[in-house]
């Protein structure tokens, strides 16, 4: 093994270590499956090593696996044929590991199902990844006033529903 490939590596396992779990979250909360969203933050972090592109020239690495996990959030819908419905996913085994994180997942999604894909993707990110509004418009490449106004009416229409 070269030097440059174990340098790269060791950058790989910094980030790993430091953002592996929200990553998983991010993709498990758009895709509701354990399995496919470790498949999805595997994969990117395998295109990243593979990758040509150095870390050390990524602005915000955080910012650029967020943006790529969320692309192959969206990817991996538009491949799947049969998308399982809400009913059909409640009865899906779900180990006891996962059935907490699973549960919320199905409240989430039952709530955010009626909103526009722009508004719940801007409400997941701010209510479920914790992140701030900037680095959503970062992430998105939208302005912040934008995210901040699509986060305000999802959170007036799921008041709505709930009332």
């Amino acid at each position: 093994m070269t030097d440059k490939t174990q340098q790269r590596l060791n950058e790989l396992e910094s980030v790993i270590v430091r953002e592996q779990d929200m990553l998983f979250r991010f993709a498990y909360m758009r895709v509701g499956s354990r399995a496919d969203a470790e498949d999805i933050v595997q994969d990117v972090f395998l295109k990243l090593f593979r990758s040509s592109e150095n870390l050390k020239s990524v602005r915000n690495v955080k910012h650029y696996l967020i943006r790529s996990i969320s692309n192959a959030c969206k990817d991996f819908h538009r491949r799947k044929q049969d998308i399982l419905p809400l009913e059909k996913a409640e009865r899906e085994m779900v180990s006891d590991d996962d059935l907490k994180m699973y549960e919320e997942y199905l409240k989430i999604t039952a709530l955010a199902h009626t909103l526009p894909p722009e508004q719940r993707e801007v409400l997941y990110m701010k209510c479920i990844d914790g992140l701030k509004f900037r680095e959503i418009s970062d992430i998105l490449d939208i302005p912040e006033a934008t995210v901040k106004s699509r986060y305000r009416y999802a959170i007036q229409a799921i008041q709505k529903q709930l009332n």
